[in-house]
């Protein structure tokens, strides 16, 4: 049980804090992964930000926009 334990504060250590928020509250967690885009993909991600918080009162985070565009192109590709 100890080893389990110490095993498990060992895990949590190497987390970042917003993995660890992540895993607290039940979302898997993310990996940093660093990308170059255009500058029209930067703005575009900051007016999809910006119309989000003024339709919700919640900014959700860049990684977040790009995570749903991700996931809506895999869709439509079938992968």
């Amino acid at each position: 049980m100890a080893e389990r334990k110490e095993r498990t504060l060992r895990e949590e250590s190497i987390l970042t804090h917003p993995q660890r928020e992540a895993q607290r509250m039940g979302k898997p967690p993310r990996i940093k992964a660093t990308f170059y885009l255009h500058p029209e993909d930067i703005l575009a991600i900051d007016s999809l930000q910006s119309e989000e918080f003024k339709g919700t009162g919640k900014k959700p985070e860049r990684s977040e926009i790009v995570s749903r565009a991700i996931q809506l192109l895999r869709n439509q590709t079938g992968g």
